[in-house]
């Protein structure tokens, strides 16, 4: 019989993010969930492909796919694409724009670290699903690609 996991503050938790900077890693964790017969329902947000692997590697099959389509319509009015990527990357949208910016300018003016400025930007995303080493790579595109 499973235990209950009901906090004792009445609150029952009901999701559980985690964040991978490796497919292997992943893949790990997907092949121990499915030995351990949780009976959860995993999203993983990665590309068609990336899913496939994953989902293969652990010997499940991948069952619905949702798809990001980006920005259409008029985007001139839209931040430019380093700043959306790290302000995006957060699934309930807790991190600014504005705050992307500034993160992106003070690792250009050397005022931060891109380690700095993501262990801030990590601090604003309340899901859990904020990717500190992709964030890290942008921050370091964006300081070379725009100087």
């Amino acid at each position: 019989m499973p235990r209950d996991t009901t906090p004792r503050s009445g609150v029952r938790i009901t999701t559980v993010a985690a964040v991978f900077d490796d497919r292997v890693k992943a893949e790990d964790f997907l092949k121990a969930v499915k030995e351990r017969d949780f009976g959860l329902s995993i999203n993983i947000s990665t590309s068609i492909d990336g899913a496939d692997q994953c989902c293969h590697a652990a010997g499940i099959q991948r069952h619905s796919v949702g798809y990001s389509l980006g920005f259409e319509g008029k985007t001139e009015h839209l931040p430019n694409s380093h700043v959306m990527m790290l302000s995006t990357m957060c699934g309930h949208g807790m991190v600014a724009h504005s705050l992307a910016k500034k993160m992106i300018d003070w690792v250009k003016e050397g005022r931060r670290t891109p380690d700095e400025a993501v262990t801030y930007l990590t601090r604003f995303c309340s899901c859990g699903v904020f990717n500190p080493a992709r964030a890290k790579r942008i921050l370091e595109d964006a300081r070379v690609s725009f100087k």
